[in-house]
């Protein structure tokens, strides 16, 4: 659980990295709503239309650093290069170069974060060549027969270890 202090922190984060971009594109923007109920290994996502940046509070209470320092710039880039140019890919030239001008940041995609506390249930399946894990959510659709899953190397059908 993150404390109150460490809400209004990432908020002034927020704040900060909209300045920057207002001072940069010398045009107004909108200030995206917080909300700390992202799930599973995701530090966070944007949502665009909403205006809404979502992060997962568990990793946030681990990391809190890091948060500030990279997830919070990565995730109001996504929304800065929608506010400016729309409609674009999510981690274009417009989202990088927001990244590496505005906010002075890699653009990297993927977080380092130790992910131990988020990972929900994981099953055993297997196929001629080796064995893997599925999520709770891909076991269940297994389960239900809604869903097949395939080794990537072999390509047979996957089957749950018993």
């Amino acid at each position: 659980m993150i404390t109150f202090e460490q809400h209004n922190q990432i908020q002034h984060c927020v704040i900060r990295c909209i300045a920057l971009a207002q001072d940069y594109f010398k045009r107004q923007l909108t200030t995206p709503t917080l909300q700390f109920n992202q799930r599973g290994n995701v530090a966070g996502t944007a949502h665009l239309q909403k205006n809404l940046i979502k992060l997962n509070s568990t990793l946030l209470a681990d990391n809190f650093d890091e948060f500030l320092l990279t997830v919070i710039p990565h995730e109001v880039a996504h929304i800065v290069a929608y506010q400016i140019y729309d409609r674009v890919k999510p981690h274009g030239l417009e989202w990088q170069a927001i990244m590496q001008n505005i906010f002075k940041l890699p653009a990297t995609v993927r977080h380092k974060m130790d992910t131990t506390k988020t990972q929900g249930k994981m099953f055993n399946y297997k196929c001629h060549c080796s064995q893997v894990k599925l999520t709770l959510r891909r076991h269940n659709k297994v389960v239900r027969k809604e869903q097949r899953y395939s080794c990537r190397k072999c390509q047979q059908i996957l089957v749950e270890v018993a």
